[in-house]
């Protein structure tokens, strides 16, 4: 392994001058020169968390180059464009493997990578597979940098090892010196395609890394101010901005990070949550207007800032064909937006929610939510098809009874019943119940019911609206 003060060596061969002539005459450009970092401590990772690191690393690798391709256990990039700016391949080098080191050594990974240069991706991957270190600039001079390295880059699986063993095929030169033909039917087209990638014969499929989305904005205030309406111009312009953003990506977001910055103090951070994602500038203002308002202020306020890391597709709640304006339909955005508002006010944790849970003991038959989370159940949970009142009591109450007849403020009259529950043996809490609908002389219906086993006392354990 090649450590980052290493010295890429570079494979290249003689050209004539008339060629360098002609070349120079018809303007001809140069190809792509692709970079490659292969990351052996990679490959014990599982597959997930291999894939979170690449896109972690590729960030890094933006600092040189638009152009990035992701792959098992390396990233390759190309860096034809940047060779001026960066004062050649060993700059970029230098650069890039040192910031990939330092983050690996955070993720307490061994800092081991292997790296090469070449005008193709396969090729430049190929090379820093044996080794690394090793610069190709031209086309013309992939072959006799290639044809030295080991099969072992080709990355064979164990049957394809073993036949090539058996074959006595060690390195590359002694594949590309057999017919092709009878590769193909040995090893198959797959792992014959990676040399006429190597040597640009074939197109390459590159897995390009595409940035995640990410929204940064700031803005200063003329004048350091604690009132809060003033405020809003700033933040209405930041939002502009936002929208601006997320129309131009065909996005929305779920969550909007304000904070409002002070002079000698931490910034004050007013989070916004919203339950469905959306885009609406009215809206989004509304909700930090009211968030603002049950905010107090350690200090006058010199800048707002904005950050946006959640965003979803947009998504437009209109869906029908021909809309009715008439219609009884209900909105269910103007409840969404009446739920914000409501958590904007009160807090982040205060709205919550109510969801059935698939189990027939009634204590356990429903849950309650964090509204921002969602819930977990969804709606084809089956529910019980019989009457439930919506008050349960914490814990059931025991009732006295007289003459077989339950007593709840006076003598309880059973008005349908028994729905019988057996359930939960397999929990330690076991529930074998007789319940019923009861009505008192007032008219108050309640929820009875009377063990199965043991005395067989009376319970209550709700109330109907």
């Amino acid at each position: 392994m090649a450590s980052p003060q290493t010295r890429l060596s570079t494979v290249s061969a003689p050209r004539p001058a008339r060629a360098r002539q002609a070349g120079q005459r018809t303007g001809q450009r140069p190809g792509s020169l692709w970079y490659a970092l292969h990351l052996p401590p990679l490959q014990a990772l599982p597959e997930f968390r291999r894939r979170q690191y690449l896109f972690a690393l590729a960030g890094l690798m933006q600092a040189c180059s638009s152009d990035i391709s992701l792959h098992e256990t390396a990233l390759v990039c190309e860096v034809r464009s940047a060779l001026r700016y960066f004062g050649g391949i060993e700059a970029i080098h230098e650069k890039l493997s040192g910031a990939i080191r330092r983050q690996l050594r955070e993720w307490e990974l061994p800092g081991e990578l292997s790296h090469a240069a070449a005008p193709t991706m396969t090729g430049s991957l190929l090379l820093a597979r044996a080794g690394g270190g090793r610069a190709v600039y031209r086309r013309a001079n992939l072959h006799a940098a290639l044809q030295g390295l080991p099969v072992a880059v080709l990355q064979p699986d164990r049957e394809q090892g073993r036949r090539l063993h058996n074959m006595g095929i060690r390195c590359l030169g002694d594949l590309w010196r057999l017919p092709v033909g009878g590769l193909v039917t040995r090893f198959g087209s797959d792992f014959v395609d990676q040399l006429d990638r190597a040597l640009g014969k074939t197109p390459e499929a590159a897995r390009k890394y595409v940035a995640p989305p990410s929204f940064r904005a700031a803005l200063e205030l003329p004048a350091e101010s604690a009132d809060l309406d003033r405020l809003l111009p700033a933040a209405e312009e930041l939002l502009k901005r936002l929208c601006d953003f997320l129309v131009q990506r065909d996005l929305a977001t779920s969550r909007l990070e304000f904070s409002l910055l002070h002079e000698r103090r931490e910034a004050t951070a007013a989070p916004i949550e919203l339950r469905r994602a959306g885009r609406c500038r009215q809206h989004f203002l509304l909700l930090l207007q009211t968030r603002l308002g049950e905010l107090e202020l350690p200090a006058p306020v010199i800048a707002l800032r904005l950050a946006v890391n959640r965003f979803d597709a947009y998504l437009d709640r209109d869906l029908q064909l021909l809309r009715n304006d008439k219609g009884g339909n209900a909105d269910e955005t103007g409840v969404d937006r009446l739920l914000e508002q409501l958590q904007a006010r009160l807090g982040e944790k205060q709205i919550r929610g109510i969801e059935a849970v698939a189990d027939h003991r009634p204590e356990y038959a429903s849950r309650d939510f964090d509204h921002a989370e969602g819930g977990k159940a969804g709606p084809d949970t089956p529910v019980a098809g019989l009457a439930r009142p919506l008050w349960l009591l914490g814990e059931p109450r025991r009732l006295a009874c007289r003459d077989g007849q339950p007593l709840y403020h006076g003598p309880v009259s059973l008005v349908s019943g028994p729905e019988r529950i057996e359930s939960g043996w397999w929990s330690g809490d076991d529930v074998r119940r007789d319940y019923y609908v009861g009505e008192e002389e007032n008219g108050c219906r309640l929820w009875l019911y009377r063990e199965r086993g043991g005395e067989r006392h009376w319970y209550l354990h709700g109330y109907f609206a």
